[in-house]
């Protein structure tokens, strides 16, 4: 499985590089969970968000290109680390962060996009060969809705956890996990948050610090959808709604899910498991938002 990881910056920190610093090592920690392909996402508002993406090991991708001046003024980043399930491993049109529609994202997660098709009919073409893909032309559609981006998500079958700016709203960042595929929700003592898919990464940074960063961790809960405000002296959790994620029933079989993390962390991910599981299946559409009318009233976030 692919790995997710991020950070969101306090400009109220005295030492903008240790959130740098947090999310290089979150990268290379993240190679646990893919080496065939890295990337990350800068995003500094009013500028358009820098995406950097190559096949290999995320350590390899960073010492290539010196990005660290602009992640030190970045408000936001994105990173992934791709182990390539679906599409070829050489095209960076699989390669996250991915570009699609108004949304640029990072997705971990095995779903069905045919079954997701047609759920959700009328969804453009993708550039790439991904299931990833197809679930963020589903999200760029729903317009920044909460409602509408839990029945998106709610349609899903299949494994998701994923992480998203919509550029239209560059200042808030969309966190959502679906079913079995870990998240975890991070704060530090300088007021940066940070996501990563698996929580065991920042003891293991606390650990080599002798215990003195400070991080709060928090599983996010399947089914969750939240919204950040990085545009916030500290970045904060400003909207946060609830969904049935639905897996299929290999998926709870793939011990792959819980790559990085250690056993206690897996056991706790899998006692406060609150997805159904799929049975063989009529297939429900749901409406677009062009056929929901009342859908701007509902807008929040």
């Amino acid at each position: 499985m692919c790995g997710l990881f991020g950070v969101a910056r306090s400009t109220r920190a005295a030492r903008p590089a240790f959130a740098s610093g947090v999310f290089v090592d979150l990268g290379r920690l993240a190679e646990q969970r893919g080496r065939d392909a890295a990337g990350f996402a800068l995003i500094q508002p009013p500028l358009p968000p820098a995406v950097v993406k190559d096949t290999g090991p995320f350590g390899r991708l960073w010492e290539a290109r010196q990005h660290t001046p602009l992640l030190h003024e970045a408000s936001l980043a994105l990173g992934h680390t791709r182990h390539a399930s679906q599409g070829a491993p050489g095209r960076l049109a699989n390669t996250h962060p991915l570009e699609t529609g108004s949304l640029v994202g990072t997705v971990n997660g095995d779903i069905d996009q045919d079954d997701l098709r047609r759920r959700l009919p009328g969804l453009p073409a993708p550039q790439g060969e991904t299931d990833s893909e197809v679930l963020l032309l589903a999200l760029d559609r729903a317009r920044g809705d909460l409602e509408a981006i839990c029945q998106v998500l709610a349609a899903v079958r299949g494994l998701a956890a994923l992480a998203w700016v919509d550029r239209a709203r560059p200042g808030l960042v969309f966190l959502a996990r679906g079913a079995l595929c870990p998240l975890a929700l991070v704060r530090d003592a300088h007021g940066h948050m940070y996501w990563a898919s698996s929580p065991t990464w920042f003891r293991r940074l606390d650990e080599r610090a002798g215990g003195r960063l400070g991080f709060q961790v928090e599983r996010v809960a399947e089914g969750t959808v939240l919204v950040i405000a990085t545009d916030k002296a500290v970045p904060a959790v400003v909207a946060e709604r609830s969904f049935t994620p639905t897996a299929r029933a290999a998926d709870q079989e793939r011990l792959s899910i819980w790559a990085g993390l250690d056993p206690g962390e897996v056991a706790a991910f899998q006692a406060e498991a609150r997805h159904r599981v799929a049975p063989p299946s009529n297939v429900t559409r749901i409406p677009s938002q062009a056929e929901r009318p009342d859908s701007t009233a509902r807008r929040s976030a």
